[in-house]
C-alpha cells in the first residue's frame, strides 16, 4: 500500500499530453491553448473616441470657447478632411478621431446650440482619445501557449482574426462498471438489485472537465466478459475508468484481467479512506484506473487521482484542483487510525475562517452525503480525535 502522494507522482509521471487538434474559437472556451498567439494587428488600428464627444485640435484652437461643428464621425465613419482653427467634429464612443484633431471634450462639458458648441469645463489635451496601438502591436505575443482560454480570450481572438486556434484534444475516457447486483436507472429494483449510479457519476465528472465520457454496458461478474470489454475500451478510447470488482473477493476480477493482457500495474492500493483498493495500470501507452465500487470511493479516487490525470493530459499544469486550504472543524467527531481520511463536509464562511461541519454518515456507498457536501477534510493518517476548533486541511470538491 503507498502514500496518497506517492501513487499521485506516479499517475502524473505516467501521464502524457494529448496530440493538438484545430477547432473553432467557441469549441476552445475552456480548453487549454496548445499555440502562442501573436496579434495580427495593432490595435487599435487607429486613434479613437473614449467616449461620445467633440474631438478638435487644442492647439488651433487658440483657447477659443465656441467651435464650430462641422461633421458628425459615429464608429465606422472616417473624417478626413483636416479641421480648421475655430472647428469642431462630434464624435461617437469608438469612432476614428481626426487626424488633425488631438482632443476629444465630452458631451457633458460643453453647451450645444444648433452648429455650435461652448466649451464650459476645459480638458486636458490629448484627453479621450485611446491611441493607435495603445492596446497592442502587430507582432506582439499575446497568448501563450498553456493557458486555460476564457470568454475574454474568445472575444480577443475574434478581434484579432483568429477563428481557429489548437488545443489539447479532450481525451476519451472509457467508464466501465460491474456487478451483477446492477441495473439500469430506468428498471425497477428487485431482491438484492441496485441501480447503476456509478456510470452517470463518472461521466458527470469527466464531462466537468470537459474529457469526454464513453459509457459501456454493465459489466456482469464474469472475468471473459470483463476481459473483453476492457481491451475494446482500449482500443477505442484514451483512458479507462473501471468500478467495482477492485479488491480480492471471489468475484474480483480487475487485477486478474489486466495481469493476463499483460498491462503493467503500478500500484493496487493506496493509503486512503474511502478508496483503498485502487489500481493504476498502463497498457499500450494507455492508462487504466480501477476504483472502487462504492459510490464516495468512486468519487473521492476520480477526484484525488483520475482528474489531475485527465486535466495534465489535456495541458493543463496547475494543481489548484488538489492544493487545499486551512478549515477548523466545526464539530467534534472519532476516527480510526491507519489510512489518510477525506471526511465530506459542509464548510461556512466566517470571517476569514471557513468552518467545517460533518455532513452525514462517512459510509463509502452514501451517495446522499456526498450530495449534501461541498467539501472534503483531509484527517491524517495518525489521528483519532477531531474536535471542534482544530485546524484540519480541506478543499472544495467538483471545482
Amino acid at each position: 500500500m503507498i502514500s496518497i502522494q506517492n501513487a499521485l507522482e506516479i499517475i502524473l509521471e505516467e501521464t502524457k499530453l494529448q496530440p493538438t487538434q484545430e477547432v473553432g474559437i467557441l469549441e476552445a472556451s475552456g480548453y487549454i491553448l496548445a499555440q502562442d498567439i501573436f496579434s495580427k494587428d495593432t490595435l487599435p488600428p487607429f486613434n479613437k473616441s473614449a467616449m461620445d464627444g467633440y474631438a478638435y485640435n487644442m492647439d488651433k484652437a487658440n483657447d477659443a470657447k465656441t467651435l464650430k461643428v462641422v461633421a458628425l464621425v459615429k464608429a465606422g465613419d472616417y473624417y478626413e478632411k483636416e479641421l480648421n482653427s475655430g472647428e469642431a467634429v462630434k464624435i461617437m464612443t469608438g469612432a476614428p478621431v481626426p487626424a488633425s484633431a488631438d482632443t476629444v471634450i465630452e458631451i457633458e462639458k460643453v453647451k450645444a446650440e444648433k452648429d455650435t458648441i461652448i466649451i464650459e469645463s476645459p480638458v486636458k489635451k490629448g484627453s479621450n482619445i485611446i491611441f493607435k496601438g495603445e492596446e497592442l502591436v502587430s507582432g506582439d505575443l499575446v497568448l501563450e501557449t498553456g493557458k486555460q482560454i476564457t470568454p475574454a480570450d474568445i472575444g480577443l481572438l475574434a478581434s484579432l482574426g483568429y477563428p481557429r486556434v489548437s488545443i489539447y484534444k479532450p481525451p476519451t475516457v472509457a467508464c466501465l462498471v460491474t456487478g451483477d447486483e446492477l441495473v439500469d436507472i430506468d428498471q425497477e429494483i428487485s431482491k438484492g438489485k441496485i441501480r447503476n449510479c456509478n456510470t452517470y457519476t463518472l461521466e458527470a465528472m469527466i464531462n466537468q472537465i470537459k474529457a469526454v465520457p464513453v459509457a459501456f454496458d454493465i459489466i456482469p461478474d464474469d472475468k471473459e466478459v470483463l476481459k473483453a470489454t476492457v481491451l475494446k475500451a482500449f482500443e477505442t478510447c484514451d483512458f479507462v475508468v473501471s468500478t467495482g470488482g477492485a479488491s480480492v473477493g471471489d468475484f474480483d476480477f480487475v487485477l486478474e484481467v489486466l495481469e493476463e493482457i499483460g498491462a503493467e500495474i503500478k500500484f493496487t492500493k493506496v493509503a486512503i479512506k474511502p478508496g483503498k483498493p485502487i489500481t493504476f495500470a498502463k497498457y499500450k501507452n494507455k492508462l487504466f484506473f480501477s476504483l472502487p465500487g462504492n459510490p464516495m470511493s468512486v468519487i473521492t479516487a476520480f477526484e484525488q487521482f483520475v482528474k489531475p490525470s485527465l486535466r495534465q493530459s489535456m495541458g493543463n499544469m496547475t494543481m489548484e484542483h488538489v492544493e487545499t486550504i486551512p478549515m477548523k472543524i466545526g464539530d467534534g467527531f472519532k476516527l480510526r487510525k491507519g489510512r489518510t481520511k477525506y471526511i465530506f463536509v459542509n464548510v461556512e464562511k466566517v470571517g476569514d475562517e471557513y468552518i467545517a461541519y460533518n455532513t452525514s454518515s462517512q459510509c463509502s456507498n452514501h451517495l446522499m452525503t456526498v450530495s449534501k457536501s461541498d467539501a472534503v477534510l483531509i484527517i491524517p493518517e495518525n489521528i483519532e480525535d477531531v474536535n471542534k476548533g482544530d485546524i484540519h486541511n480541506g478543499r472544495f470538491i467538483f471545482k
